[in-house]
């Protein structure tokens, strides 16, 4: 019996052992992207965010709905989205097309066609109308 004990204080030991490994291994993976993530402080962070052009931003934001909608030409948040920014980056004739598919989508709602009609009215006359506003966003019909 002695030969059955030694042997299965040996398999106890190796057990243990590899327990311990993998509880080690474990540890580790999880510890390592957590270390890369101290590796840069905030003040590097706010500095490159800085860095960036608010237009280059605003283009970025516009670049990003124009591919979901070559994906999605009815997706309403896209159409919304695109609208909005280039309304802030003053690209009042790129704002028009998006605003007229929301009209389509949504032709119960009358403040997106005076939106509309207002962003025209600006782009035709070159001045700004008194009640230009962003768009509403539009209630989800009932499906």
């Amino acid at each position: 019996m002695s030969e059955n004990s030694t042997k299965s204080s040996k398999k106890s030991i190796l057990q243990k052992v590899f327990i311990v490994g993998s509880g080690l291994a474990f540890l580790g993976m999880m510890t390592l992207p957590m270390l890369d993530m101290f590796k840069e402080t905030p003040q590097q962070t706010q500095a490159t965010s800085a860095n960036t052009n608010p237009q280059e931003q605003l283009s970025k934001i516009a670049d990003g709905y124009e591919k979901v909608l070559q994906r999605e030409p009815n997706n309403p948040t896209a159409l919304q989205g695109l609208a909005e920014v280039r309304l802030k980056m003053n690209d009042l004739k790129g704002a028009i097309a998006p605003m007229e598919k929301l009209v389509q989508l949504y032709p119960e709602e009358t403040k997106l066609k005076g939106l509309l009609d207002a962003i025209k009215q600006q782009v035709k006359t070159g001045k700004a109308p008194s009640s230009v506003a962003q768009p509403a966003q539009p209630s989800q019909p009932n499906k």
